[in-house]
C-alpha cells in the first residue's frame, strides 16, 4: 500500500478513517468519467479502424516502418512540451483565476521547446530510419508530429484543469478523427504508399492542431507580455521527465524490434493499441479523477477508493483480452498471427499502471519532486536496459517482459521514496 503521508493528527482534523472510506459518493465524478468515456470510445473506435485499415493496406513491414517513425516522435513530444501541461493541470485546478496569464506564458515557452526538440527528433529519425524512409518525408513528418501532438496535449490539459471534461475529451479525440478522415481518402482512391500516408498523416495533425489553437485562444484570451517565468520550466522538468520515461517504456521497443524486423514492430504496436482501446473506461476514470483530486484539500480518501475501483476494472479488462485474443488475426490478416500471444502477455499491464499512476499522483500532489524524478529515472534506465538485453535474446517476449520490469521498478522506487524520511522532508519543504 502506498503511504499517504497523513499523520494521526491530520486524520483527526480531516475526519479520515476507515469507516468514512466508503462514505464518498462520487456522483459528479462518475458523470464526468462517463462523459469522457464517450469521447474516448469515439477516439478508440477511430484508432481501431486506423490500425486495422493501415495493417491491411501497408502490411506488416510497411506498417512497422510507419509505427517506428511515430514511436521516435513520441519520445520527443513530452520534452517539446517542457512538462508545461502537467504544471497547468496541477496549478490551474487550484487557481483558475490565473488561467489567462499562465496560458500566455506557457504558449510562449512551448514554441521554444517544440522547435528545439523537433530538430533533435528529426536527427534521431534520420539516423534510425536511414535508407528505410525518405529523408524529405521525415523532414515534413517529424516536426509536424512533435509540434502538433505537444500543442494538442497542452490545450487539452487547459480544459481538463477547468473541469471541462467534455471539451477535454473532444480535443483528445480530434487528432485521431482528423487522421481517420484523411485515411478515408486513401481508401477511396485504393492506392497508398508508406511515404504518401506519412505526409498525409502529418498534414492532418498540423491542420487539427491549428484549428484547436485558434478555438482555445478565442475562448480564454491569453494576454499580457510579462517577462517569461522560466520557473514554469523548472517546475515542468519533473513532469516532462516522467512522461518521457513512460514513452521510453512504451515506444523504445519499436525501434529496437525494427532492427530485426519491421513486422515485429508492427505486431507489438497492434497489441499495445488493442490493450489501450480495451481499457478506455479505465483511462476515462483516471483523466476525470486527477483535477478533482488536485483541487481536494484532502485527496487521500478519494484516491484510495478510486484506486480500488480502477484495479478491479483493470483486472476485469485483462481477463476479457486474454479470452478474446484469438479473434485478432481474423481482423488483421495472417501476417499478424503472433498478436494473440503478445496480447495475452500484455493484458495485465494496465493493472500495474493503475498502481503506478496513483503513486505518481500522490508524489506530485505532495510536491515531492525528487521522488518523481528518481522513480521515473529508475524506470527509464530499467526500461531501456531491459529492452535492449531482452529483445535481442527473446524478441517479442523480451519486449513484453521489459514493460513489466519497468512498471515494477517505478512502483517499487515510488514506494521506497514515499516511505523514506527524505521523501517526507521533501513534501514539507515543497509545500
Amino acid at each position: 500500500m502506498l503511504s499517504t503521508g497523513v499523520s494521526g493528527q491530520e486524520k483527526h482534523e480531516t475526519g479520515f478513517s476507515v469507516r468514512r472510506l466508503w462514505s464518498w459518493r462520487p456522483g459528479g465524478y462518475m458523470r464526468a468519467s462517463g462523459q469522457l468515456f464517450g469521447w474516448m470510445a469515439l477516439r478508440a473506435a477511430g484508432q481501431a479502424v486506423l490500425v486495422i485499415l493501415l495493417a491491411r493496406l501497408l502490411r506488416a513491414d510497411g506498417f512497422g516502418r510507419f509505427v517506428t517513425a511515430v514511436a521516435i516522435t513520441a519520445f520527443f513530444t513530452p520534452l517539446a512540451g517542457l512538462g508545461l501541461p502537467g504544471v497547468m493541470l496541477r496549478d490551474l485546478a487550484r487557481t483558475p483565476q490565473r488561467l489567462s496569464e499562465d496560458l500566455s506564458q506557457v504558449l510562449r515557452l512551448w514554441w521554444r521547446g517544440a522547435a528545439t526538440f523537433s530538430v533533435l527528433g528529426l536527427v534521431t529519425a534520420l539516423t534510425v530510419l536511414h535508407g528505410q524512409v525518405s529523408a524529405l518525408v521525415l523532414l515534413a513528418f517529424v516536426p509536424a508530429e512533435i509540434a502538433s501532438a505537444s500543442l494538442v496535449n497542452l490545450l487539452a490539459r487547459v480544459e481538463q484543469s477547468q473541469h471541462r471534461i467534455g471539451r477535454y475529451g473532444a480535443i483528445t479525440a480530434s487528432l485521431v478523427l482528423a487522421r481517420l478522415a484523411v485515411l478515408g481518402i486513401f481508401v477511396v482512391l485504393g492506392d497508398m504508399t508508406v511515404a504518401a500516408w506519412m505526409l498525409a498523416y502529418a498534414a492532418a495533425s498540423a491542420a487539427c492542431a491549428s484549428v484547436l489553437f485558434v478555438l482555445v485562444l478565442r475562448t480564454y484570451h491569453p494576454g499580457g507580455r510579462q517577462a517569461l517565468r522560466y520557473t514554469l520550466v523548472r517546475d515542468g522538468l519533473a513532469f516532462a521527465w516522467g512522461e518521457f520515461s513512460q514513452r521510453l517504456q512504451s515506444e523504445f521497443n519499436k525501434p529496437v524490434l525494427a532492427q530485426f524486423s519491421f513486422a515485429l514492430a508492427g505486431t507489438f504496436t497492434v497489441s499495445q493499441r488493442i490493450v489501450g482501446v480495451a481499457n478506455l473506461p479505465l483511462h476515462a476514470m483516471q483523466d476525470a479523477l486527477w483535477p478533482r483530486l488536485y483541487a481536494s484539500p484532502n485527496h487521500s480518501r478519494r484516491m484510495l477508493v478510486s484506486a480500488i475501483a480502477m484495479l478491479c476494472l483493470a483486472v476485469t479488462g485483462g481477463a476479457f483480452l486474454y479470452i478474446l485474443a484469438p479473434l485478432l488475426p481474423l481482423l488483421l490478416g495472417r501476417g499478424f498471427s503472433s498478436t494473440v500471444r503478445v496480447l495475452r502477455w500484455l493484458a495485465w499491464v494496465p493493472a500495474l499502471q493503475v498502481v503506478r499512476n496513483v503513486g505518481t499522483f500522490h508524489v506530485i500532489a505532495t510536491h515531492r519532486r525528487s521522488a518523481l524524478v528518481w522513480s521515473y529515472t529508475v524506470g527509464a534506465v530499467a526500461g531501456v536496459t531491459a529492452t535492449v538485453v531482452l529483445v535481442v535474446k527473446y524478441g517479442l517476449a523480451g519486449a513484453t517482459a521489459a514493460i513489466y520490469l519497468t512498471e515494477f521498478a517505478i512502483v517499487v522506487t515510488q514506494l521506497a521514496l514515499l516511505l523514506a524520511p527524505l521523501g517526507r522532508q521533501d513534501s514539507s519543504s515543497g509545500s
